[in-house]
């Protein structure tokens, strides 16, 4: 039998002598070229790809199921953690932060910042400087921590600024403008183009004055972020903070608009008036009584007699008080009255313009008082014909026989105080001439 071989293209039976296939034609002494898998071959690759493709898929969804419920909690709890990462106090309430200092900002709600932790008092000092800046108002307060806060700045006469470069303070951390006027926010300009502040709180009352302009545009040159508070906000200062007990942009004067805050740390308390009135207080009797008690009273309006109502100074029963006021003003502050009435409900006076710069110093149960002159609390004056007169006429100066003239008589007396306390009782019938009889 003739031996046989098979076509290496086709595959048919062929003679072994055969040159060509007599199937498909092909030349049988070409070398061949490599065979194709067949195709059940081809098929059993694919599918063990496929299987392959369809393992890891699975490992995929595995591992993607593992993570969907963890990022399912995290978006259901987004809005909590968010409001803890901003300070979710002690007391389980949400609160917020300043937003990061950018240009002047639209005026937003404050930021509401409770004490996240409790201070331990008897450890660092707070302080609280009444600075002597004249005819106006400014207080700077230093935290245990270092924070600094600055409500009010004076007159733009320098001498706020030139105060904080003293006391080597090289940022304010809040500032706070109690209300337009320009013995309240003059120096707060020079502050804002001298140093770095994080902050800037205000009612929201506006003014037409160039001070106030000269403001606005200090805050933005400065980018410095601005807030409006509403009475119930609080104002962060490191683990301290401020409540608004007061704060009406729309009243119809502006020294009724005037920022209240309210300070504790430890068992001490204070109390920052700005220049509210009568009108006010009342406000704030009816609404925040439960909230005006404090250590130290920082006295409204440099000690007017529009402010310091009988019921607004028994609701706060202040051991200490403090007004600011410029030494013989032109407004006689501070009045008689005012003295006479924080006398009464047995508060300890100092006033700027008798006492200089005067600095509370405490640790959140005892407190210092440091003043700039050394000298005794204020003395409760006595009121005009309080003494008693032979022939029930005015009461006659006193005095006055330690006096060469009527106009040395008169230097003394506005020197000390003037006809808002004249301690001496050298105008006996309160005219504000002193010693009228000398030549």
């Amino acid at each position: 039998m003739p031996r046989q071989t098979t076509c290496p293209f086709c595959g048919a039976m062929l003679r072994s002598s055969a040159r060509f296939c007599s199937m498909c034609g092909r030349d049988l002494r070409r070398p061949a070229t490599p065979r194709q898998r067949p195709a059940r071959s081809r098929f059993r690759l694919s599918c063990g790809g496929l299987v392959i493709g369809v393992i890891g898929l699975i490992l995929i969804c595995g591992a993607l199921n593992a993570l969907l419920p963890d990022r399912a909690v995290t978006s259901g709890t987004a809005d909590q953690e968010r409001q803890q990462s901003v300070g979710t106090t002690g007391n389980d309430t949400p609160t917020t932060r300043p937003p990061t200092p950018t240009a002047t900002q639209v005026p937003s709600a404050a930021p509401t910042v409770t004490v996240a932790e409790p201070i331990i008092a008897g450890e660092q000092p707070l302080e609280v400087h009444v600075i002597d800046v004249g005819q106006g108002d400014s207080i700077l307060i230093r935290t245990p921590e270092g924070k600094t806060a600055l409500i009010d700045g004076g007159y733009d006469n320098g001498l706020a600024l030139a105060y904080l470069r003293e006391q080597g303070i090289s940022q304010i951390d809040v500032m706070v403008a109690s209300h337009p006027h320009a013995d309240h926010i003059g120096g707060l300009v020079e502050v804002l183009r001298a140093l770095p502040v994080k902050g800037f709180w205000t009612s929201g009352a506006t003014h037409t004055t160039g001070t106030y302009e000269q403001l606005l545009d200090a805050i933005d040159a400065a980018r410095v972020p601005y807030y409006e508070v509403q009475r119930g906000d609080t104002i962060p200062l490191g683990r301290l903070s401020f409540e608004v007990l007061h704060s009406n942009p729309d009243a119809d004067d502006l020294n009724n608009t005037s920022v209240v805050l309210r300070l504790a740390y430890g068992n001490v308390s204070f109390l920052f008036t700005g220049d509210v009135e009568a009108a006010a207080e009342l406000d704030m009797l009816s609404t925040v009584r439960e909230r005006l008690n404090a250590t130290i009273l920082k006295v409204a309006h440099h000690g007017s007699r529009t402010s310091s109502t009988a019921g607004f100074l028994a609701a706060v029963q202040p051991r200490i008080a403090v007004y600011s006021a410029g030494r013989d003003n032109n407004y006689g502050h501070p009045h008689r009255e005012t003295i006479q009435a924080l006398q009464q409900i047995g508060a300890e006076v100092y006033g700027t313009d008798e006492h200089g710069t005067i600095v509370i110093v405490t640790d959140g149960v005892d407190y210092q008082i440091q003043t700039g002159y050394d000298r005794p609390p204020t003395a409760a004056p006595e009121m005009p014909g309080t003494a008693p007169s032979s022939n029930n006429t005015t009461q006659g100066d006193r005095d006055c026989r330690n006096f060469a003239t009527q106009a040395e008589a008169q230097a003394f007396f506005l020197a000390n105080g003037g006809p808002a306390r004249d301690p001496h009782r050298l105008d006996g019938d309160d005219d504000g001439i002193a010693c009228e009889s000398l030549p």
